[in-house]
C-alpha cells in the first residue's frame, strides 16, 4: 500500500493510473474472448435447430449478460422477418411481429446488412418499439445474421430499458455472437435437410421405406412387450404402368402425389405412411386390430375411387383405384418381415382378383379352375365378399345425416347383415342403404335396414345386426351376386 501511496504523485501516478486501465481493458477483453470461445464451443455441439436456439438463450443470459433480445429469420417466399427465438418478456409481447425488408431498424439491418446502435429510441423515427408492442425500450442494437458467403438470413436484436446503454465496440462483439449464430443455423439447416431427405420421399412427402421400417420394428417391439397389436396395409396403384407408360412420368408422378395428398390427410397422426417404392405405399396402424385396419383400408379405397381423377390429355377423365392387402401381428405373422410379406401376399391376390379390391385373409392358396372362373365373375359385379375362398371385407354404405358412412360387413343373409360402423346407431332406428360398388350405376338400388342389436367395440367403433325391411327386390338383387 505504502509503495501504491508513494507513486500518487506526478509522472508516476499518471503511469500507474493508465496501467491500471489498461489491465482492466485487457481483463475485459480476455472475459469477452472466452465468452466467444464458450459460444462457439456450446454451438457446435448443436445439430437441430430448436437445441440451438436453447443454448443462444443460456449463452446471451449467462455469458454476455443480455436480458432482452430476439432473433428473427428471413422468410423469403414472404421477404419479411420473423420471430424465430426471443426471451420471456419478448415473447409474451411480440412473439407475432414481422417486419418487411426495410421496415424499421430490423427490416434495415436485414436489407443492409450493416449493424445498427441506437443509444435513445426515442430520437430516432425509424424505431418501431416492434410495432408499438415493446414500448419500455430505451437503446437498441439490431446485427446482422450473416453467413460466411455474406448472406443475410435474419437479425439479432439486443435491448435495454436504459438510453445510452452501449458502447460503441459492443457493435464488434456482437457482430462475433451474430456471426457464430448465423453459421450455426445454417449448419444445423443443412443437418435437418439431410435427415429429412433421408426419411422423406421427394416426390410425394410421404416417409420413405427405409424410416417405415425402422418404425415398424419400434412399434414391434413395444407390441411384444406390452402384449399389443398392430397392423400394416400395402396398397398399389391399379393399372399404374399403363398410365405411366402411355402418358409419361410427369403424369404418373402427378397421380403418385395426389394419392399421397390423400392419404396424409386421412390418416391418424399415429400412424406411420411411407412410399415403399414405384406405385406402392404401405401403412403403419400401431394398436389396431385386423378389422380396424380393414375397416381404414377401405375407407381410404372409397375415397379415393371417389375423389381421385386425372384428366387424360385429348381424353376423358379417369378414375383412379388401389388395391390393399392387411395383415395384422401376431395373427399373421410373428416378426415385422412375415407381417408386410403377409400384407404384400393379400396386396398381390386382390390384383389377381380383380383390382380396386382390400385384401385381409386367404383360406386356401388352391382355387380350382371353376371356382376362379366364379371368383372372376362375381367381381366383376364390383362387390366386396366374403366367401369360402377370400375373407375378403365387403362394403355398404349407409346415410347418416345425409352422408353416406362406410359399413364393413361380417355377415350376409337374405334377411339382413352383420357389420361395423364408425357412429353410434340405435337399436330400432331404420337407415337407407346401398352396395359401394366399383361403379355409380347402382346408386339407385336403395333398400332400408333396421337395427336389431349394437355393441361398442372401442373408441368410436360399432358392431350391429341389421334387418332388411324395405327395398327387397335391390337387396335380392344384390344377394344374388354373393358365390355361396
Amino acid at each position: 500500500m505504502d509503495s501504491i501511496i508513494g507513486l500518487k504523485s506526478g509522472d508516476d501516478y499518471k503511469l500507474f493510473i493508465s496501467l491500471e486501465k489498461e489491465t482492466e481493458a485487457l481483463k475485459e477483453r480476455l472475459f469477452e474472448l472466452y465468452s466467444l470461445y464458450a459460444l462457439s464451443k456450446n454451438f457446435n455441439l448443436s445439430l437441430q435447430l430448436n437445441d440451438l436456439f436453447s443454448r443462444t438463450i443460456d449463452q446471451l443470459k449467462e455469458s454476455l449478460r443480455i436480458e432482452h433480445f430476439c432473433i428473427m429469420l428471413m422468410d423469403e417466399e414472404k421477404n419479411e422477418l420473423k420471430m424465430r427465438k426471443e426471451d420471456e418478456s419478448t415473447c409474451k409481447e411480440a412473439k407475432d411481429v414481422t417486419f418487411k425488408i426495410g421496415e424499421g431498424i430490423s427490416g434495415i439491418v436485414a436489407e443492409t446488412g450493416e449493424a445498427i446502435l441506437i443509444q435513445d429510441v426515442s430520437k430516432d423515427e425509424r424505431f418501431l418499439y416492434y410495432k408499438g408492442k415493446i414500448p419500455s425500450i430505451g437503446s437498441f442494437l439490431s446485427l446482422p445474421l450473416k453467413l460466411s458467403n455474406g448472406k443475410t438470413i435474419g437479425v439479432l436484436n439486443i435491448h435495454k430499458r436504459e438510453t445510452n446503454a452501449f458502447r460503441e465496440k459492443d457493435k464488434m462483439l456482437f457482430n462475433s455472437v451474430a456471426e457464430n449464430i448465423a453459421n450455426t443455423i445454417e449448419r444445423a439447416r443443412l443437418y435437418e435437410e439431410a435427415q429429412r431427405d433421408s426419411i422423406i420421399d421427394g416426390l410425394t412427402t410421404l416417409y420413405t421405406r427405409k424410416y417405415f421400417i425402422e418404425s415398424s420394428y419400434k412399434e414391434y417391439s413395444k407390441a411384444e412387450r406390452h402384449g399389443e397389436l398392430f397392423s400394416i396395409v400395402m396398397s398399389d396403384i391399379d393399372n399404374f404402368k399403363y398410365f405411366n407408360d402411355k402418358y409419361g412420368h410427369l403424369f404418373g408422378d402427378e397421380i403418385l402425389k395426389k394419392l399421397a395428398s390423400i392419404l396424409k390427410s386421412n390418416m391418424r397422426q399415429s400412424d406411420i405412411v411411407a412410399r415403399y417404392g414405384g406405385e406402392e405405399f404401405i401403412i403403419l396402424l400401431p394398436k389396431t386390430d385386423k378389422d380396424g385396419a380393414t375397416l381404414i383400408a377401405e375407407k381410404l379405397r372409397t375415397i379415393i375411387q371417389k375423389t381421385l381423377t386425372v384428366k387424360i390429355p385429348n381424353e376423358n377423365i379417369e378414375r383412379i383405384t388401389i388395391t390393399s392387402g392387411v395383415a395384422t401381428y401376431p395373427l399373421d405373422g410373428k416378426t415385422v418381415n412375415e407381417i408386410i410379406a403377409v400384407a404384400d401376399r393379400f396386396f398381390y391376390f386382390g390384383k389377381e382378383g380383380g383390382r380396386n379390391k382390400v385384401i385381409n385373409t386367404i383360406v386356401t392358396d388352391r382355387i380350382s379352375t371353376i371356382d376362379e372362373k366364379r371368383l372372376n365373375k362375381r367381381y366383376s359385379t364390383a362387390l366386396k365378399i366374403v366367401s369360402s375362398i377370400i375373407n375378403q371385407l365387403q362394403s355398404i354404405e349407409i346415410m347418416v345425416n345425409n352422408n353416406w358412412k362406410l359399413c364393413a360387413i361380417k355377415d350376409i343373409s337374405k334377411k339382413g347383415f352383420r357389420g361395423e360402423i364408425e357412429f353410434e346407431a340405435k337399436i330400432g332406428e331404420v337407415y337407407n342403404g346401398k352396395a359401394a360398388l366399383f361403379s355409380e350405376d347402382n346408386l339407385r338400388d336403395i333398400f332400408s335396414v333396421r337395427i336389431a342389436n349394437v355393441k361398442r367395440i372401442k373408441h368410436n367403433r360399432y358392431e350391429f345386426g341389421g334387418e332388411i325391411i324395405g327395398g327387397f327386390d335391390n337387396w335380392n338383387r344384390l344377394f344374388k351376386l354373393l358365390p355361396r
